[in-house]
């Protein structure tokens, strides 16, 4: 999988990069010198390897040093507010009922926190009550 993007939003590259780096690439659009440097990615790619703009790195590599206290204020309000109902105990179809909004955004916004809060696919894990976890921690959480 290539992406270009214009964002080099270090949550951006962090959902992409989720379940593993290999066979992935993530590339700034405005960056790509040329056909000839996005065929050399493909190539990559495709042999299982990665790529990943310096400018995406060095924001990842900020972000990390520039961490706040709370895991919970890299959050949307929207985000911070489809958790809150999760740590009610709330199905994403009754989450979407109470916020006004579709249960595919439900999904959406729920990836985006896992991301946000580097909760990353585990077999023995739910990260949607590690997730609730962490907001309940924080002293502005439940």
């Amino acid at each position: 999988m290539v992406i270009l993007s214009q964002y080099a939003a270090p949550s951006y590259a962090l959902a992409l990069l989720e379940e593993g780096s290999a066979g992935r690439a993530y590339l700034l659009k405005e960056r790509v010198a040329g056909a000839d440097e996005l065929a050399r990615v493909i190539r990559v790619v495709a042999g299982g390897g990665s790529v990943i703009d310096p400018l995406v790195v060095d924001e990842l590599v900020n972000a990390r040093k520039q961490r706040r206290t709370s895991d919970l204020s890299f959050l949307t309000v929207r985000e911070s507010e489809i958790l809150a109902e999760m740590a009610q105990g709330k199905s994403n179809a009754a989450i979407a009922a109470t916020l006004g909004i579709s249960e595919r955004a439900v999904e959406k916004h729920t990836n985006s926190i896992f991301a946000k809060l580097g909760l990353t696919e585990e077999k023995d894990v739910n990260r949607r009550v590690k997730a609730v976890l962490v907001f309940l921690s924080e002293p502005s959480g439940g």
